[in-house]
């Protein structure tokens, strides 16, 4: 039986400096014969160089890739009049079972999960009597975009405020979340159980709050062994609507992934593979809001993802890739 090896790319143009260091660091110390990983972890090799500025865009992970699975730069369709008339099984690319019913699933909680991000974030709740202990002080921003050693730290990637309020964090989870937004958390964590949710320290989920007039620059994911969810939860309104008529006008808020270019709606999730080069922009007078998570890339066998478990918790231990478990 031929077995599939995940591969530690050479160097990619768009990769961040701290990425290029972790590979650097993993290839040489998983070839270390004094430092043996465990036996039944995945298998880095040294990888060939990349080809990646033909203009044709495909996958570029800047760290891993796992060659043979299917990639598209997003797994749902856009939204339009004509598609919301569309039966549902054309909705997602593939009509991927497992794709579909994680959509479905987070779509159908919407509300609850919209509802508690303006009472925990905002706090927008109920509760007005201030005696009462019922009115809690708003979460505060939990992961610094601007610092060193994380995947998202890059000098030049962020413009403007970006917020995270996070769930789950580097494949941990953050109690003090889940006792401000127990829906939210009871969603993500059926996913879990579910074996839908993306479980390495490469693993995230938080509320993602993009201010206006902010942007976050061309990039690429560290691998391709996940699908990312945005539930947008507050989009801003289109200031001069018929601007946007020309499909060659850039929307004032959304995403590009390769060549494709997306506007989020309330309500309705969009499902993107971030191992393509993608950015963000919100060029409106007020914030957008989603609920941001990882799946497992469908393709990805539970054999595989053990595998890959184990080898990201020995690197992890190592202290190659985020915080060495205490």
């Amino acid at each position: 039986m031929i077995q599939r090896s995940l591969f530690s790319t050479s160097i990619l143009r768009s990769c961040c400096r701290l990425q290029r260091q972790q590979q650097i660091i993993l290839s040489s110390n998983f070839s270390s014969a004094l430092d043996e990983p465990p036996s039944n972890s995945a298998t880095i090799i040294q990888g060939p160089s990349l080809l990646t500025m033909t203009g044709v865009h495909r996958p570029s992970p800047s760290l891993f890739q796992l060659p043979g699975l299917r990639s598209l730069p997003f797994w749902t369709a856009p939204e339009s009049s004509a598609n919301q008339s569309q039966n549902r099984k054309h909705r997602v690319a593939f009509n991927d079972p497992l794709v579909t019913t994680a959509v479905e699933y987070v779509e159908s909680n919407y509300e609850s999960i919209r509802a508690e991000y303006f009472a925990s974030v905002l706090g927008q709740g109920r509760e007005t009597d201030l005696d009462s202990g019922k009115v809690l002080k708003p979460l505060e921003p939990d992961y610094d975009v601007s610092s060193k050693g994380g995947e998202h730290a890059d000098d030049a990637l962020h413009s403007g405020n970006w917020d995270w309020h996070s769930y789950v964090l580097n494949g941990s989870k953050n109690e003090k979340f889940k006792e401000r937004c127990p829906k939210t958390a009871e969603v993500i964590d059926t996913l879990e159980k579910e074996g839908l949710l993306f479980g390495t320290p490469f693993g995230f989920c938080f509320f993602s709050t993009l201010h206006e007039n902010s942007s976050i620059q061309a990039h690429s994911g560290p691998m391709n062994l996940r699908l990312r969810m945005h539930l947008p939860l507050v989009v801003p309104k289109k200031e001069n609507a018929g601007d946007q008529e020309s499909s060659h006008a850039r929307p004032t808020t959304g995403i590009r992934v390769a060549d494709q270019v997306r506007e989020w709606h309330e309500g309705k999730a969009i499902v993107l593979d971030d191992s393509y080069i993608h950015e963000v922009w919100n060029d409106a007078n007020s914030p957008r809001v989603l609920l941001l998570l990882d799946l497992w890339h469908p393709d990805v066998r539970m054999e595989e993802r053990e595998k890959i478990a184990t080898m990201f918790s020995y690197a992890q231990e190592k202290g190659w890739i985020g915080q060495a478990k205490k």
